[in-house]
């Protein structure tokens, strides 16, 4: 009975080591991935493949900042001081605030109505610009549209070298319509001519020339000419605080043509927000 027991466990022994050679044999052992038959050289294996995360990014912008870039921003407001006022006092006391009408020294009067009938309209092309800028910036980075873009900024912008140091820009706006010519130079002089327009093939109703220099960085003098208006403006502005500036204007009126308010004055304002 002992005997048998013992050549037995013998022929299993025996047996066993045979499947285990024969599945290595034959590759059972490692056939899965993270199985292997052998771990002895894991012991002192570095394994140093990894993959590599790209860090994520986040887009801190509002959509507010999107859709009105500073580019825009900067724009709406130089074409806003060119229709309301070149100064925050000049664009108030140029509103007829809540009253029916304001009625200058001239004798000329503007009601609510008209000044609304303005806002709109500046409104109006605000929202014209908007599409045309984003229009434009979909069509620059889409290869079946770009070379749309490349004739449209052909046709509307047109750098020159005049000499070193000094180039003649020369832009048109469909949104507007108006067409702007500025020279950029060495010492920093704002140098430009604006003509605005009622259609994108018209005769301007007005020409709006502009010299400017920063005396500081935080004092500015401006000289500003409308040509059919025969206004001529000299505004020395500076700025007090973070939020605060004061602004010093003189304004000519020499011509009964024109749009603009027939009035001559010394306007002193400060102004502040929030």
């Amino acid at each position: 009975m002992k005997s048998g027991l013992i050549l037995s466990l013998t022929f299993l022994t025996a047996v066993d080591s045979a499947w285990a050679r024969n599945a290595e044999d034959s590759g059972l052992y490692g056939d899965h991935h993270g199985y292997v038959s052998d771990v002895e050289a894991e012991r002192n294996k570095r394994d140093i493949e990894m993959v590599m995360l790209d860090v994520p990014t986040y887009n801190d912008k509002s959509l507010s900042d999107v859709i009105f870039t500073e580019k825009l921003s900067k724009e709406f407001q130089t074409n806003y001081k060119n229709r309301f006022g070149q100064t925050l006092a000049e664009q108030v006391i140029n509103s007829p605030g809540q009253v029916d009408e304001y009625q200058y020294y001239s004798g000329r009067n503007i009601s609510i109505q008209d000044y609304q009938a303005q806002q709109q309209a500046f409104g109006e092309y605000m929202a014209r610009r908007l599409i045309e800028f984003h229009v434009d910036h979909w069509a620059k980075n889409d290869p079946d549209f770009r070379p749309v873009y490349e004739f449209k900024d052909k046709v509307s912008n047109l750098n020159v070298q005049v000499r070193k140091g000094y180039k003649l820009k020369w832009r048109y706006n469909f949104a507007g319509p108006n067409m702007d010519v500025s020279l950029d130079n060495p010492i920093d002089l704002e140098a430009k001519a604006r003509m605005e327009m009622t259609g994108i093939i018209s005769s301007p109703t007005e020409i709006i020339y502009t010299l400017g220099y920063s005396l500081s960085p935080r004092l500015r003098v401006s000289a500003v000419n409308r040509q059919i208006d025969g206004l001529y403006q000299l505004i020395v502005s500076r700025s007090l605080t973070s939020n605060m500036s004061a602004s010093l204007t003189g304004s000519s009126d020499t011509s009964d043509k024109g749009s603009s308010v027939k009035q001559d004055l010394v306007l002193l304002g400060l102004s502040w927000w929030d």
